[in-house]
């Protein structure tokens, strides 16, 4: 099973949690972590670390950070690369990706193939609005 952890400046995270149980509600191995305006890089490191050991029990994690190359996205880099569990980490985390992959994670269930999902889905939630303009009809009668 992949574990998430979803991170960012400030509330963004507990903001995506609050959004997440709102629509779809609470969502089993997933871990939101704030970057408090208080928090230093080494106090963030211990909220991720706490993290991991609320997903013990998974055999990899997947961290979703809200910019990549942010203190959060550098900081869950550094982690990554001293666990020993596989661990990807994507910069640009939104809404529509954290709703597809905590409803699909454990379907898809390889932590490369979630990661591809969840980069795809992401960059598909941004969209534009484009108001469809309807030409006016001409009747058959003439009115």
């Amino acid at each position: 099973m992949v574990g998430l952890i979803i991170s960012g400046h400030g509330n963004f995270a507990s903001g995506l949690h609050t959004s997440l149980k709102l629509i779809a509600g609470e969502a089993e191995s997933i871990e939101f972590v704030d970057f408090e305006e208080k928090d230093s890089t080494e106090d963030l490191k211990k909220k991720y670390y706490a993290s991991l050991q609320s997903l013990a029990g998974c055999d990899s994690i997947l961290a979703l950070s809200d910019l990549a190359g942010g203190s959060p996205f550098k900081t869950l880099v550094e982690v990554k690369t001293e666990i020993d569990k596989p661990m990807e980490v994507i910069g640009g985390a939104n809404l529509p990706m954290l709703l597809d992959i905590s409803m699909t994670k454990d379907i898809i269930g390889d932590l490369h193939s979630l990661s591809e999902a969840a980069i795809e889905v992401g960059k598909c939630g941004v969209v534009k609005f484009k108001p469809i303009i309807h030409e006016d009809e001409e009747c058959e009668d003439g009115i």
